[in-house]
């Protein structure tokens, strides 16, 4: 095994873009970063991004946007064992710091348990995810109201929903509104967050993100606790996903909480089909 750091996207994608793109949903998490890279070299303060090769053969590929967890690809076939381990070396030896981890469930724990072996952290699940993809949206969803771009004077709410989003979904029970302002206003300045609205409210939003080759993914779907199962973030979804096939994508995907029951039975109603489980592990402070 061969591992190898990348001082820049072009060279990471010369390895993995060919790989990557051959199940472009599946992979849509670290193949979108890459190529929003790619667009947008400044977009984060520091990246890592690393292969592994078993001989000529692409092994493995990792992408990190400091301070988010590590992402993995893991080519099929592969010794996993071998991989990972040299994988997690790399990082111990390079003394870079993970805050966690994300990629195929099966993947992911086995790494999250690999890490907490080397290096004494503790490596505790965040979130079991389901991988969803959409190509067509399913007729008669979409209810009563309008789908809009977000604009300037609507940051509160979508502050307000950030933050809500992160303390329902256990993810922050104190979320840093400073940064939820930068990312709210990030994604009001690129274009890529939507709101539905009934009777001139707010009700719901969502947001696009990383588009590849044929896809793009949705994220940051939030409806208020007062407004929900009305039906509004079914509308939402379903709106935007169908502008979305309109301007000429052949697919949609997100990522759901498998804690989260009702919000899957919504993407499975609005035409979403399971293509994959993923997990997100996050390591604790008390290791070296």
């Amino acid at each position: 095994m061969q591992l190898s750091w990348h001082d820049g996207i072009e060279s990471f994608l010369q390895e993995t873009l060919e790989h990557l793109e051959r199940e472009e949903a599946r992979h849509n998490l670290l193949l979108g970063l890459a190529l929003i890279l790619q667009e947008h070299p400044d977009a984060w303060d520091e990246v890592f991004l690393v292969t592994v090769r078993a001989g000529r053969d692409l092994a493995a590929a990792g992408l990190m946007t400091v301070p988010a967890n590590l992402i993995l690809y893991t080519a099929p076939g592969v010794d996993l064992e071998e991989t990972l381990s040299c994988l997690a070396n790399g990082f111990l030896e390079g003394g870079i710091a993970l805050p966690g981890v994300t990629a195929p469930a099966a993947v992911c724990q086995r790494f999250a348990a690999l890490w907490a072996e080397l290096t004494g952290c503790r490596a505790e699940l965040e979130m079991p995810m389901r991988l969803y993809e959409l190509r067509q949206v399913t007729a008669g969803v979409i209810g009563e109201g309008s789908l809009r771009l977000a604009r300037e004077e609507d940051l509160d709410f979508v502050i307000g929903a950030i933050a809500s989003f992160e303390r329902d979904a256990g993810l922050n029970s104190a979320p840093d509104l400073e940064r939820i302002g930068r990312l709210a206003r990030r994604l009001v300045a690129r274009r890529g967050l939507y709101l539905w609205e009934h009777g001139d409210r707010i009700v719901s939003m969502a947001a696009k993100t990383r588009p590849t080759r044929h896809g793009i993914s949705i994220n940051h779907v939030y409806t208020p606790q007062g407004l929900r199962r009305r039906g509004y973030a079914t509308s939402c979804v379903a709106a935007l996903c169908q502008l979305l096939l309109d301007e000429g994508y052949q697919f949609c995907t997100l990522f759901a909480d498998l804690n989260n029951p009702t919000s899957n039975s919504i993407y499975q109603r609005i035409g979403f089909r399971p293509i994959g489980d993923f997990a997100g592990y996050t390591f604790g402070s008390d290791g070296p």
